[in-house]
């Protein structure tokens, strides 16, 4: 059975006069600020947030998906430029019951986008498992997950996007971020 896991303790951006721009990245308040997004025509998905996931007192959020397709949440946030500080801390997990056929994978995404919403980039911190393959390139930023345990990920987005050639820093306005569980295939 594929599945895509992926447990997600706290995201936030912080612009450099210490204002936090993610709206409730600890996942303290609920997922109201969270835009929730599936597809869902084979398998289950879970989206949760409990203070179970870690050893803190703190909440985290998961999202679970087996079988096909995705589960994610989102949100979008206005910058006031590239000088913002990304910290996520996350436990990505990703299985596959035939890798050959099969993909899975969970990942945090930041894709950049100009004042209008058009992408412009994206970040990608990835665990997979399968044929999923994704690259980085002049627009797109792979940074891939081999532990198993919890993460952290820390960095100012004007150093990220240099990983981006293709991007124009002056251009970038917002950041969606979003928390993804993907699976492929129609079998187990």
């Amino acid at each position: 059975m594929k599945k895509a896991f992926l447990l997600l303790v706290t995201v936030f951006l912080v612009s450099g006069f210490g204002q936090e721009l993610v709206k409730n990245g600890g996942f303290e308040d609920g997922l109201s600020f969270w835009v929730q997004e599936a597809n869902n025509s084979a398998g289950t998905y879970t989206i949760t947030r409990d203070t179970a996931y870690q050893p803190d007192s703190d909440y985290e959020v998961k999202i679970y998906k087996n079988l096909r397709y995705f589960a994610r949440i989102v949100q979008t946030v206005e910058l006031p430029g590239t000088n913002v500080q990304f910290s996520a801390s996350a436990k990505l997990l990703a299985t596959t019951a035939n890798a050959s056929s099969y993909n899975a994978h969970a990942s945090v995404t930041l894709q950049y986008q100009d004042r209008g919403g058009a992408s412009l980039g994206k970040t990608i911190i990835v665990k997979r498992v399968g044929n999923y393959n994704p690259v980085s390139d002049s627009f797109q930023h792979v940074i891939n997950v081999t532990s198993n345990g919890w993460e952290d990920y820390d960095f100012l987005l004007a150093d990220e996007l240099e990983n981006l050639p293709g991007v124009d820093p002056e251009q970038v306005a917002k950041v969606t971020i979003s928390l993804n569980g993907h699976g492929n295939g129609i079998g187990g």
